[in-house]
């Protein structure tokens, strides 16, 4: 029995009418090039169906590059670091606004803001510092420096080391030479000369951990370790700071 005769009777009708079935061309495209100006419609439906498959192309497009910009502006929330005209603008109103408070401050003034800026640049462990030498003591400072075994040069390794820190009591002993550098460097202390009625203390200071251990490190390099002895007391200007903040033992 052949394929045909397997076939439905409506359907064998169907292909003896308008040709038989192929894979490309549906019964809805057989019936309509059979009937009078059918294939003039189909090319028009043909077109139609580019036409729209193009614009759901375009539309599909168009949304992805949508997302794509929804993707962008989502990771750009960050605020953008400000450019250097802005900075500069930035630096230039803060300027004109020092100039314009100048003209306007009294000497008071001047002298207000300049210890309300050096208070504010203190360590915790400085201001201790400074209140130990608010009374004018005066404490034993010693400098390390390394000399070649034969000659006359020597180098600074170690500076600024005291027993103010402890006496005032700071929380770092070891970074007191730290301390008391920025406090001089401020204008706050100043440095004078050795001290012989310091003697015991200069000893107990040399006598120190990191002081030795500076030392070791010196004889190790194949040099000599010397001790220069001075003395660190308050500046003018720190007593004048330690009294414009009006702080008192009460």
């Amino acid at each position: 029995m052949s394929k045909d005769s397997k076939s439905p009777l409506w359907k064998r009708a169907i292909d003896r009418a308008i040709g038989p079935e192929s894979a490309d061309q549906p019964l809805a495209t057989r019936l309509l090039k059979k009937l009078p100006g059918g294939e003039y419609a189909q090319g028009q439906i043909d077109r139609i169906e580019q036409r729209v498959l193009q614009e759901l192309k375009q539309r599909l497009d168009r949304l992805e590059r949508t997302a794509a910009e929804v993707s962008v502006v989502a990771f750009s929330v960050e605020p953008a670091a400000p450019t250097a005209a802005q900075r500069e603008r930035a630096a230039g109103e803060m300027m004109r606004k020092l100039l314009e408070t100048s003209v306007e401050q009294t000497r008071k003034d001047a002298q207000a803001a300049y210890y309300a800026a050096l208070v504010s640049r203190l360590l915790p462990d400085e201001a201790r510092i400074l209140s130990a030498l608010s009374d004018g003591t005066r404490f034993p400072l010693i400098q390390i420096l390394s000399a070649p075994k034969m000659g006359l040069s020597t180098t600074n390794v170690l500076d600024n080391l005291s027993t103010v820190g402890r006496s005032a009591g700071v929380q770092w002993p070891d970074m007191t030479h730290g301390y008391v550098q920025r406090l001089l460097a401020a204008g706050l202390g100043e440095v004078g000369p050795e001290d012989p009625a310091l003697a015991a203390r200069y000893e107990l200071l040399e006598a120190d951990d990191l002081v030795r251990r500076t030392q070791e490190q010196i004889r190790k390099a194949g040099h000599r370790s010397l001790i220069r002895r001075k003395t660190l007391h308050i500046s003018e200007l720190g007593s004048n700071l330690w009294e414009a903040c009006r702080i008192t033992e009460d």
